[in-house]
């Protein structure tokens, strides 16, 4: 049985039903109405949200063109390089894409921007149960009752 990592690709695209902005997001699904004109800095808050919900570990992000059949950059020899979270503009700002992408597709893609990765949410600091009030402060010496 395999497990299939989750995906680090999202599309965005806008339209303007009815004349007002709207986003829909290849992992919501259901499109967000966008009002006035902070359409740019909703899109990047969306992403980011998306990224950070999916935090992976580099050893298991892969370059997410070859799942979209390299559909963002001509053919080339083969997948090469570092990893890079890459921000893809097309349809003349209508569809953004957010995905990992290894250096030589990045590098291959057209109107293509390696973003910085966004910082990892700390860990929340464990939390230990009180310590009874008849407890001592410090640990004991180990001792052995036979």
């Amino acid at each position: 049985m395999t497990t299939a990592a989750p995906s680090r690709a999202w599309t965005i695209t806008l339209s303007h039903p009815a004349g007002q902005a709207a986003l829909t997001c290849s992992a919501c699904r259901a499109p967000v109405r966008l009002a006035g004109s902070a359409v740019a800095q909703e899109v990047r808050r969306h992403l980011v949200h998306h990224v950070l919900e999916t935090c992976l570990p580099p050893h298991l992000r892969t370059c997410q063109c070859r799942e979209h059949a390299c559909v963002w950059h001509r053919r080339q020899a083969r997948c090469a390089g570092p990893l890079r979270l890459v921000l893809i503009r097309a349809d003349h700002g209508r569809r953004w894409h957010l995905a990992d992408a290894c250096a030589t597709c990045a590098a291959a893609t057209p109107e293509a921007a390696t973003v910085t990765e966004p910082p990892e949410r700390p860990a929340p600091a464990p939390r230990f149960p009180p310590t009874p009030a008849s407890a001592p402060e410090a640990p004991g010496e180990w001792v052995e009752s036979w």
